[in-house]
């Protein structure tokens, strides 16, 4: 490959010009930071920034910002700010390679967005109208273009005709000297960590796809080592709004909500009950049954829908909330709007998608520097020392099929340089990749492919020396018994696991052989599934047809296939139980607020065609349903319910289950009934795949059955909010505001009320170790004099039997509290190599049989009828 200049050489090179043009942001900043003579004006831009330069010269008004022209165009053509702002970003996005944006726009609704938008004074507008020749910026300067064929097409029109191009590479070739091969991705994350020296942070940079599960192996890594590295605060991460937003929701339903739903939420406000009073309806309290601020917090929940944004936030926000919320409210113009559900969804979509919000939160100083984490498929030139490569597999590809306005080979040769030069940065580098990648060898991505001009199907053929670390096992070397018959190869099966086949496989090797080729009659409770998935996906694609027939119109459709499925005699309490089940999906449904979802998926091209849509006479449904994803990181695929939002959600028809029981089903060596490692193979899908939050929720379609039906409840009952969080178990335990609220209520009177001191004392002294706290005798003194307690043995009792109940909600890794289950990003990377590891084995016993291994009693097994090879436990009896 080509050898790439440095910085410094760079900088060399183009210190005597007036203006230097490049389209790398950090290159900009990196030779400006070289400047060694007096310089009046710029001396390094990207053509955006000299655009924002020029924009008030040029432009006889303000360019607006993104928020504003979201609302523009919104409020210009009736669409909902949620489209609106996803249709806008395809179009940016269009505009970098074409200025003929509308030939690639396919709907009524899209050109209306674009004509509105094309209105508007924005960047990309000025920025695609621009002629440096008419412009007085460039007279007079002499200009340096840095590596212009990487420019997109709005980029060039800053290139003026008299310039000098400046290439990036050298004339002499660069060859990788070492590629370390280690084990997986935790152990990348480990040995990178590891070599970083920890006085000095900001002299290392890692390169990874920052939105795969390696990622999150490093990030947890840095945080076990205490190393700090640069991290972005964003609005929808402050509490005070997350609370005010909460606040706000369960307003909109207080004549049905419990006091449960919002003692935790009205202690965050200084605002409570009097105890006993948890299952009782908010509506009906009155102010004998609160004490501080609970009744001022209640009669504004009462009086919601005729309040404004503004006047919420002055009636329940303390004087830092205020600020933050007020930045919020005016920024999206909603301050003086009255309440509803509609507005109130639109600025949930902007505060989870909007970058621009901002607020004045002070970063912790740790963020701002330290290790910098720098994303492969979105940097050219890094400014550090010392640069760790990470991976440099798969997942470092960049996808341009469906793009039909890119002139594929053109942009792959751009990406194919970026990458040339990408892989030489820093004075000092380090490759580390996986020796292994979902059972297989761990091979370069494709572009190296097309950097070396030749195929690149081992690690080993890139660079001069493969070292491999002492975990790496050779495969022994196979010799047939027949020389004459050549080497043995036995057919294996490696298919990827889904959900089901890993908790098959799990509970037994057989019975996931079982699964791969037997099936088993539609039984009652995985009929009544189907039914209610096929009508969540009916309602989420047509509404408005559920709402013109009734509910009762499907459960006639079905109640052939399903109602007395078990007994003639359960027909009537059958049928009642499908309504019960399509109420609360329709319920929940609305509360996400779900609507003008794009039909864009045939009902032909599905295996199992949505039956009501069938006879309907649909014939489209939505690819946010029933969304097919496969890891290239891990032997691993799944089908996800929902999609929305940025937000998974998984229906459950069967038993609702609590946090603790969800936590044990996912954890690796228990001999539960039922293992269930799905919300940590989902959660790694959409870490891998990007634009997902890292939530998945459990939706329980029969939970709180008896009292739903005449939404006495919140929907939000029948939800588990399952979330990762990027931090240790300590930290996590520490920072999750969630979790202390649970604590204002779970501990004993004497501790309840000083849950923040007891937390900056454990941040602060407690250990990784979170079972040896209540022991920890420093710790419980320190805590003591915190709250301001005498060191009696009472009171140290107290307070260790307030840790123990604080570490007893977080056991390997994860931290669970009332309705939620918090994930660390070290848990799921343990989980996701555990499975790994799981399927290298299964992938070996699928040449000599699969064993009878059974976790649990043989019995309960659906294929027990078929199981006759081998002895079997089956709880102390015996059989062939």
């Amino acid at each position: 490959m080509k050898g790439v200049k440095g910085i410094d050489e760079l900088y060399e090179e183009v210190r005597e010009y007036d203006l230097v043009i490049t389209n790398d942001a950090a290159l900009a900043t990196a030779l400006n930071g070289r400047i060694d003579k007096p310089v009046v004006g710029y001396f390094a831009l990207t053509p955006k920034q000299i655009a924002s330069h020029l924009a008030s010269r040029i432009v006889d008004k303000p360019l607006y910002s993104e928020l504003m022209v979201i609302s523009s165009v919104s409020a210009d053509t009736g669409l909902s700010i949620k489209y609106v702002h996803s249709e806008i970003e395809n179009i940016k996005e269009i505009r970098k390679y074409t200025k003929d944006v509308r030939k690639h726009l396919h709907s009524k609704s899209a050109l209306a967005v674009y004509d509105a938008y094309e209105r508007l004074p924005t960047l990309e507008r000025l920025m695609g109208a621009f002629i440096p020749e008419d412009d007085e910026f460039y007279e007079g300067i002499y200009v340096a273009v840095i590596e212009e064929d990487l420019f997109n097409d709005l980029d060039k029109h800053f290139i003026p005709i008299k310039h000098d191009s400046v290439s990036i590479f050298k004339k002499e070739q660069y060859e990788i000297d070492t590629i370390y091969e280690i084990g997986n991705d935790r152990q990348l994350a480990e040995n990178t960590v590891d070599i970083i020296d920890p006085s000095k942070p900001g002299d290392f940079a890692i390169v990874l796809n920052t939105s795969s599960p390696i990622a999150d192996a490093v990030r947890a890594a840095l945080y076990r080592k205490g190393l700090p590295f640069i991290n972005s605060l964003n609005v929808r991460d402050l509490s005070q709004i997350r609370d005010y937003l909460q606040f706000i929701t369960l307003a909109l339903d207080f004549e049905t909500i419990r006091v449960k739903h919002v003692k935790e939420l009205f202690s965050n406000y200084n605002g409570f009950f009097k105890k006993g009073k948890e299952e009782f309806l908010l509506s009906k309290q009155t102010e004998a049954d609160m004490r501080s601020r609970g009744w001022e917090l209640w009669e504004v929940m009462r009086d919601i829908r005729s309040m404004t944004y503004s006047e919420v936030c002055e009636a329940i926000c303390d004087r830092r909330a205020k600020i933050q919320v007020g930045i919020l409210i005016n920024d999206l113009q909603v301050a003086d709007t009255k309440i509803t559900s509609v507005n109130l969804n639109e600025v949930k979509y902007a505060v989870d998608n909007v970058n621009e919000l901002h607020h004045n939160e002070e970063i912790p100083e740790e963020e701002k520097r330290g290790v910098l984490l720098v994303d492969c498929n979105n940097s050219v030139y890094i400014d550090r020392p010392v640069v760790f490569y990470l991976g440099m597999e798969q997942d470092w590809n960049k996808t341009l099929i469906g793009k039909q306005y890119i002139d594929i080979e053109d942009e792959t040769d751009k990406n194919v340089a970026r990458l040339n030069a990408l892989i030489q940065q820093g004075q000092v580098r380090y490759y580390f990749v996986n020796s292994t990648k979902g059972g297989k060898q761990a091979r370069p991505c494709m572009m190296f492919d097309l950097l070396y001009r030749k195929p690149m199907d081992s690690f080993s053929k890139m660079c001069g020396k493969l070292i491999k670390g002492r975990w790496h096992k050779e495969e022994e070397q196979q010799m047939p018994e027949d020389l004459s018959r050549g080497i043995v190869t036995d057919k294996t099966f490696n298919g990827k696991f889904s959900k089901s086949s890993f908790n098959n496989y799990y509970s037994c090797p057989r019975r996931f052989m079982y699964g791969l080729f037997l099936t088993t009659p539609e039984e009652k409770n995985s009929e009544f599934g189907t039914l209610i998935h096929s009508f969540a996906e009916l309602y989420v694609c047509y509404p408005q047809d559920v709402e013109d027939l009734g509910l009762d119109h499907f459960v006639d459709m079905i109640s052939d296939s399903y109602s007395g499925l078990s007994s003639p005699m359960m027909e009537g309490l059958d049928r009642a139980k499908i309504k019960q089940a399509m109420w609360t999906v329709t319920r929940y449904i609305d509360h996400l607020g779900i609507k003008d979802v794009p039909l864009d998926t045939p009902l032909s091209v599905k295996k199992h065609p949505n039956r009501f849509m069938i006879a309907l006479g649909k014939e489209f449904t939505s690819s946010i349903c029933e969304q097919d994803l496969e890891s290239d990181k891990y032997p691993v695929h799944g089908q996800l319910d929902l999609f929305w939002n940025g937000l998974i959600t998984d229906y459950k028809t069967g038993s609702p289950s609590d946090v603790k029981s969800i936590a044990e089903a996912m954890t690796p060596g228990s001999n539960v009934k039922y293992p269930e490692f799905q919300a940590p193979i989902y959660l790694s899908l959409s870490l891998e795949k990007g634009g997902y939050r890292k939530e998945f929720d459990l939706f329980y379609a029969m939970d709180n059955d008896a009292v739903s039906i005449v939404d006495d409840v919140p929907i939000t009952s029948n939800v588990r909010y399952i979330r990762l969080s990027e931090k240790s178990i300590k930290d996590t335990i520490v920072s999750s505001e969630g979790f202390r609220s649970y604590l204002s209520v779970a501990l004993s009177k004497n501790l309840r009320g000083n849950v923040d001191a007891i937390m900056r004392v454990i941040r602060d002294m407690a250990s990784e170790d979170i079972t040896s706290w209540d022991q920890d005798v420093a710790l419980i003194n320190n805590i003591a004099d915190s709250l301001g307690l005498n060191r009696t043995k009472t009171n140290s009792e107290t307070i260790s039997k307030g840790l123990r109940k604080i570490a007893g909600c977080a056991e390997g890794g994860l931290l669970r509290y009332g309705d939620t289950l918090e994930i660390t990003s070290g848990f799921l990377v343990s989980v996701m190599d555990y499975i790994s590891q799981m399927h290298s084995k299964m992938v070996e016993q699928s040449r000599e049989g699969f064993p009878a291994l059974p976790r649990g009693r043989c019995s309960e097994c659906p294929y027990f009828s078929v199981c006759t090879k081998g002895t079997i436990d089956d709880g102390g009896e015996r059989g062939e």
